[in-house]
């Protein structure tokens, strides 16, 4: 038979033309879009931890300060008073007095030991930190000067926690 029917030879998948509704494999555009918004957003976000990662903060002369602070927000919270730290800013001295539904006491007294070049830099006489059951304080803020520097120690008045600022 001459005139016998032949197949047509096959082309390549990528000859081919695309019917009408048929994707090819891949991410659209918004897709793409999507995805990068959401990784700058990420990145955004975690910036600032990823450049403080490794670094360790020197332990400054404000620590004995900062500890003190939170010794007696610690006790004002686990007794249920108002305790009160005094802190003579020329001399080192400290007193802490608790007030609570029993009256009113002493709980300790002592000298704060900040090292040789270390100062507290203030224009009151004496300083007061006032922390409530609640850890909640009224506080004094008062400067440290060492040889690495001076930091300001501030109490934060709706938590209580201390924390030392470079001025």
């Amino acid at each position: 038979m001459n005139g016998a029917w032949r197949m047509p030879a096959r082309r390549a998948l990528d000859e081919r033309p695309l019917a009408h509704g048929v994707r090819r494999g891949g991410f659209t555009l918004w897709e793409t879009a999507l995805v990068l918004a959401v990784l700058a957003i990420t990145l955004l976000l975690a910036a600032p931890a990823i450049v403080d990662f490794g670094k360790l903060r020197a332990a400054t002369g404000s620590q004995p300060v900062l500890d003190l602070l939170r010794d007696a927000r610690r006790e004002a919270i686990q007794t249920g008073t108002v305790a009160t730290l005094r802190l003579d800013p020329v001399s080192g001295r400290w007193r802490v007095d608790t007030t609570g539904v029993a009256g009113m006491a002493p709980l300790a007294t002592g000298t704060i030991d900040l090292g040789g070049a270390t100062t507290l830099v203030t224009d009151a006489y004496r300083l007061q930190f006032i922390f409530q059951p609640t850890g909640a304080a009224f506080a004094d803020s008062v400067g440290v000067r060492d040889a690495g520097g001076a930091v300001m120690v501030l109490v934060d008045p709706w938590t209580g926690i201390a924390r030392a600022e470079p001025r």
